[in-house]
């Protein structure tokens, strides 16, 4: 299958489970009754498959040269971390749709500004009037179903 057919439906996919995980994580939340605990055992569901899934693919346990290591490339669990947790606040609140619409606009206003900056990326690019555009309309939308609830 072509990548530009392939990698947008996989991306469709990812936004789809991303729906479904702060309702099941939710669930887990009423069982244990603790948000942190149960994105401890969300992340922890999700290590272990990831340990087996590596091991399975790579036929052998990690290895890792730690000479160019950086300390910050290690928050990205720290981040998801708190995307998980966060979302398990906000949902009981303002449910799926609007926590969605808010943390997307979120994402794309950030991922925006990095992009602009060239931040950890081989260049910069620019926010064109065009992709502010579609990033007013986003906010907008956020707006909007957040007013809706």
């Amino acid at each position: 299958m072509n990548i530009s057919i392939l990698f947008p439906l996989l991306a469709i996919a990812a936004g789809t489970m991303t729906a479904f995980q702060p309702l099941v994580n939710a669930k887990l939340n009423g069982q244990v009754s603790s948000p942190l605990w149960a994105s401890f055992i969300s992340f922890g569901t999700g290590a272990v498959i990831l340990f087996v899934l590596a091991y399975i693919t790579s036929g052998k346990f990690l290895s890792i040269e730690t000479e160019d290591l950086k300390w910050w490339m290690f928050l990205g669990g720290v981040l998801g971390a708190f995307f998980v947790t966060t979302a398990l606040f906000i949902v009981p609140h303002l449910g799926v749709a609007t926590m969605i619409a808010l943390f997307v606009a979120g994402q794309l206003i950030s991922s925006a500004l990095l992009e602009h900056y060239g931040v950890m990326a081989p260049a910069a690019n620019p926010i064109t009037l065009q992709k502010l555009l579609g990033l007013a309309l986003l906010a907008a939308g956020a707006f909007i179903t957040l007013k809706a609830r």
